[in-house]
């Protein structure tokens, strides 16, 4: 039986004298299949004779130095790479000193399937495992916005009874005819309250599209998860199990200690907004990621912009706040334009990512979809 290679050419047979040999030569392949470098290539790297390195490849048991220089020179990621390392040492064991021939040998045929196989496993079990990081990150993404969204809450409750109270105080010290500055004062703080309340509901609609957008990945990861599973169970491995809870390390941070000034509750208030800010970010970058990885997935269907229709300066602008949760009504008011210009930009922008067709799932759902496919898109222009 023969392989083929990434490049379109097949390997030739694997004439090895045990299953064993043959299991470790079909091994040695698939990395090399998986690296996409050609013979030529690994020949500088682990400077050895091409016919050397594919007398070695087609089955003949080969020195421990090849198969460590193999594996180096084929896989970068250090961790990846060591695992590998360990599997090819057990192997390049198990060739050197093959079980006893049974009276009845099977077929070579037999052992050249089960070494694909084997190969088979190990990259589903690579995927099944990268699967199941992504789930423990979406979950933890998933909470943190579900406690920034409680958080936020608390703090719109707080900005409410605070504006109503400077609200009050303002109104009687104009009545007193109180003096000038402690009514000035009043004012500020009532006017950097209100613009707190501003913050505090758009970092709110952030960790609530964040929160959404997890548990939407975290359903297509989960599919993964199965199909991967049952792949292996076909191929005869043993599925992972999933990774116990992590220790949530998502609960508010302790506040720095607020400078000494006229508007103290304010101060608090800000600083607290500013991290939740930054938990809004790190979330983002975490379900950016795992959008791409998804997008990258064997089979997976990205939606991708029309590349033959350019958006507009506002447009742009427009779908930026989209990706970022903001409705319709928001970005009027950011970008001074007429709500229903905004619903004409936005109708064009599903257009050019080719979204309407997809609509039957509401607004909403199109929202979810640009925002996914605009992150996509900007990450992979940005690599």
């Amino acid at each position: 039986m023969t392989g083929r290679r990434k490049a379109g050419r097949s390997w030739g047979p694997i004439r090895a004298e045990t299953s064993e040999a043959a299991e470790l030569a079909a091994f040695l392949r698939a990395q090399v299949d998986a690296s996409g470098k050609t013979l030529e290539a690994l020949q500088g790297e682990i400077h050895m004779a091409k016919s050397t390195i594919s007398e070695w490849l087609a089955g003949k048991v080969p020195a421990q130095e090849f198969v460590i220089a193999l594996i180096r020179a084929t896989i970068p990621e250090p961790q990846l790479r060591d695992r590998r390392l360990a599997q090819a040492a057990q192997l390049l064991r198990a060739a050197a000193s093959p079980s006893p021939p049974k009276p009845q040998p099977r077929p070579a045929a037999w052992a050249l399937e089960l070494a694909e196989v084997k190969a088979q496993q190990v990259e589903t079990l690579e995927r099944l495992t990268r699967s199941l990081e992504q789930q423990i990150q979406l979950r933890e993404a998933a909470g943190t916005s579900a406690k920034l969204v409680m958080v936020l809450l608390a703090m719109l409750y707080k900005l409410e009874r605070r504006i109503s109270d400077l609200t009050d105080e303002r109104d009687q010290l104009r009545a007193g005819h109180a003096d000038s500055a402690a009514l000035r004062q009043t004012q500020q703080q009532l006017t950097r309250a209100q613009e707190l309340e501003q913050r505090a509901q758009q970092e709110l609609r952030r960790a609530e599209e964040k929160q959404r957008q997890a548990e939407e990945l975290a359903a297509r990861v989960q599919a993964q998860v199965d199909h991967l599973t049952g792949e292996l169970d076909r191929l005869g491995g043993s599925p992972i199990g999933a990774t116990t809870d992590t220790t949530d390390n998502a609960g508010t941070t302790e506040l720095a200690k607020p400078v000494v000034s006229s508007d103290p509750i304010g101060d608090d208030i800000d600083q607290a907004l500013d991290r939740a800010a930054a938990v809004n970010d790190q979330d983002d970058e975490t379900l950016q990621r795992i959008t791409v990885d998804l997008a990258h997935e064997p089979g997976s269907e990205a939606v991708v912009p029309a590349r033959d229709r350019k958006l507009s300066p506002t447009e742009t602008k427009i779908v930026e706040l989209i990706a970022r949760g903001e409705s319709n009504r928001a970005i009027s008011r950011t970008l001074n334009l007429a709500p229903g210009t905004v619903e004409t930009h936005a109708l064009r922008i599903y257009e050019a990512y080719g979204l309407l067709s997809l609509g039957e799932g509401g607004d909403m759902n199109l929202r979810v979809l640009l925002a996914l496919a605009y992150l996509r898109d900007r990450n992979q222009r940005h690599r």
